[in-house]
């Protein structure tokens, strides 16, 4: 905290840590210094800690605050994640979860996060406070993009094919170019030879791992 001296604290704490290091001493050690603003030294400190006492939850839970308090916020989400992992009730990771979500406008995850954490810890009516505003602006967010107006609806080929490098094979494939929905004449769908022709050149563009997976199978034209 701002203003606060927590000099005599981490003295007496680096003392202890120098005669009998522990990670219980690392982890407090390591906390004053992250809220003393001494990031750099916290973080360091963390850093000795988890090479000695690898996964430690105490020591973790410092490290991802202090890359939090550094506006490093996709490395704090990690280490807090892995300390949700193992520990699905741990009321800290959850709680800073949730706000990172919220720092982040993932509206979404931050109110799974904070619904996790008020059914473990229901008292806290600054988390349930936050909650609701998480609802609110998910709620809002949802409005925005149910009404955008930018979405070309004209296109109806804009939403169903995506624009990837084999969908761009695909179709061309069919003949069709990435610039329109016109079917090249050379490929009129409705020819049998053609369709036999599509499909064998469509099952090159998916390994034999996907065709199991989506139980894909060449086109057999029927015996008349």
């Amino acid at each position: 905290m701002a203003g606060v001296d927590y000099s005599k604290e981490i003295k007496k704490l680096d003392n202890e840590w120098v005669k009998h290091p522990t990670p219980t001493v690392c982890a407090r050690l390591a906390d004053l210094l992250r809220q003393g603003g001494r990031l750099d030294e916290s973080l360091e400190m963390t850093e000795i800690g988890l090479r000695r006492w690898k996964g430690n939850t105490s020591i973790s839970i410092v490290q991802g605050k202090c890359y939090r308090d550094s506006g490093l916020l996709e490395k704090a989400l990690e280490i807090f994640r892995n300390v949700h992992d193992t520990q699905p009730q741990n009321l800290v990771a959850l709680q800073n979860l949730a706000q990172i979500h919220f720092q982040k406008k993932q509206w979404n995850k931050a109110v799974d996060y904070l619904e996790e954490y008020l059914f473990e810890h229901p008292g806290d009516e600054e988390a349930r406070d936050l909650l609701e505003d998480a609802k609110t602006k998910q709620s809002s967010a949802r409005n925005y993009y149910d009404d955008d107006e930018d979405t070309d609806e004209s296109d109806p080929d804009s939403s169903v094919f995506p624009e990837t490098e084999r969908m761009t094979k695909v179709l061309k494939s069919q003949g069709i170019n990435s610039d329109s929905d016109d079917v090249s004449e050379s490929h009129p769908a409705d020819e049998p030879d053609a369709q036999v022709s599509l499909s064998g050149s469509l099952m090159g563009f998916f390994s034999e791992e996907e065709k199991n997976e989506l139980q894909l199978k060449p086109y057999e034209k029927e015996v008349e």
